[in-house]
């Protein structure tokens, strides 16, 4: 079962150089209209379709706009795919952006 992940670890691993992949996973709409900078945009009805961009040892983590049942079931996706460190942004977009404000 695919874990939470919050700003700040993800900022950590980030000042450590581990490289981590950051999917919204929402709709390309939901998108354009707010996201994290460096954020792929990979909708969760694509995300199969893309599985081929990422290699199983990858730290990915999905994200929705509040961190609950899209991000948590794209990153259970890919934890039934094969990817071990498949993570769901604890919060979500608006988590993400609050701690900004």
């Amino acid at each position: 079962m695919p874990q939470a992940i919050t700003k700040k670890q993800i900022e950590e691993f980030r000042i450590q150089n581990i490289p981590i992949h950051l999917i919204d996973i929402r709709t390309p709409e939901e998108y354009s209209r707010q996201h994290i900078p460096g954020t792929e945009n990979i909708p969760v009805q694509e995300l199969t379709n893309q599985l081929s961009k990422f290699h199983s040892s990858n730290m990915i983590v999905c994200i929705c706009n509040h961190g609950r049942e899209r991000s948590q079931g794209a990153a259970e996706i890919l934890a039934t795919s094969g990817f071990e460190n498949a993570y769901y942004l604890a919060g979500g977009v608006w988590g993400w952006l609050e701690e900004h404000t």
